[in-house]
């Protein structure tokens, strides 16, 4: 008789495991995608740091860019200026000792 309410009983046993199993299973699920949204909140605070960190190093650049653009045209125009001296030289009358002295240390003194 055992074996026979053992038999009758097989069903619900089977039954209540693989609902016990479906109920394990789906807290696993909920439990792993709780910690894939933490992982995502996670990256994206990561990401909008880099990107913050990435638009302060493309500022930066800018700023260098002007500057080395403005020091090369302060160099071209000194060379320009340097370069009209040199050709007015000689042109007109001698210049005074004054004025020579004058240029001489401003070539001297000058980038180019």
């Amino acid at each position: 008789m055992t074996l026979v309410w053992g038999l009758r009983k097989l069903p619900v046993l089977l039954g209540s495991l693989a609902l016990v199993v479906a109920l394990w299973a789906l807290l696993d699920l909920i439990g792993e995608r709780r910690r894939l949204a933490a992982d995502l909140a996670q990256t994206q605070t990561r990401l909008r740091a880099a990107r913050a960190e990435l638009a302060q190093a493309a500022a930066a650049a800018r700023i260098h860019r002007a500057h080395l653009d403005r020091a090369a045209d302060e160099a071209r125009r000194w060379s320009e200026i340097i370069n009209d001296f040199k050709q007015m030289e000689g042109r007109d009358a001698p210049l005074s000792p004054l004025l020579g002295r004058t240029a001489e240390q401003l070539f001297q003194r000058s980038p180019g």
